[in-house]
């Protein structure tokens, strides 16, 4: 990964994880009125998707950086504990508020398959680390970033369809999907690239 690629994912992970967590200072009403209606029903599960899906989007860039694994190696099996257990509850709650969102079914089955995908990469991810596969662990979670990011190319799909008039309910019928399916099939062309190029710099 060039150094522009990595600091441009790193920014718009971190931009997007600071915005998501607005709705620690603002009602919820107002800044997410979409999911406020969760509030009711499954507070516990909103707040574990609000605050899991931010926090493993701000420590993603830390995860893929090269010079963290080399240097302090340690901090990177320390900040990949805490990346997977956000996935984990962040995971947990998407998929478990999804059937009862406010999109329609086919984009509910969309934010399902996410949640599910986000999951079980994770979970590879870790138990190749633990086997002490580190090439193959590596090409695990760097499918779970990509799934983290979703929730950047989500809304960089949303802007300018809402823009054009798209509400956000309806925009989710091709952002349920369209996020990550694009982010896995851009990765999987990098990692087949990445097999006979050298490593980057990051």
């Amino acid at each position: 990964m060039s150094r522009i690629t990595y600091w441009a994912f790193a920014i718009l992970s971190l931009l997007i994880a600071l915005s998501s967590l607005r709705g620690l200072i603002a009602p919820l009403s107002l800044v997410m009125p979409n999911m406020a209606h969760f509030l009711d029903s499954a507070p516990w599960r909103l707040w574990g998707h609000i605050l899991g899906g931010p926090l493993a989007l701000a420590l993603a860039p830390l995860q893929l950086s090269g010079r963290m694994r080399q240097h302090w190696p340690r901090l990177h099996r320390y900040v990949g504990r805490v990346y997977g257990a956000a996935v984990l509850v962040a995971g947990v709650a998407g998929m478990t508020l999804a059937p009862t969102s406010e999109a329609s079914n086919f984009a509910r089955v969309g934010f399902g398959v996410l949640g599910a995908l986000w999951l079980l990469t994770t979970i590879k991810g870790i138990q190749l680390a633990m086997r002490g596969d580190l090439a193959r662990h590596r090409w695990w979670m760097e499918r779970s970033i990509a799934l983290t990011f979703a929730a950047v190319t989500l809304r960089l799909i949303m802007f300018p369809l809402m823009a054009s008039g798209w509400t956000v309910a309806q925009t989710y019928d091709i952002t349920a999907w369209g996020s990550w399916i694009l982010n896995l099939a851009l990765l999987e062309l990098w990692q087949r690239k990445r097999k006979t190029a050298p490593e980057g710099a990051v």
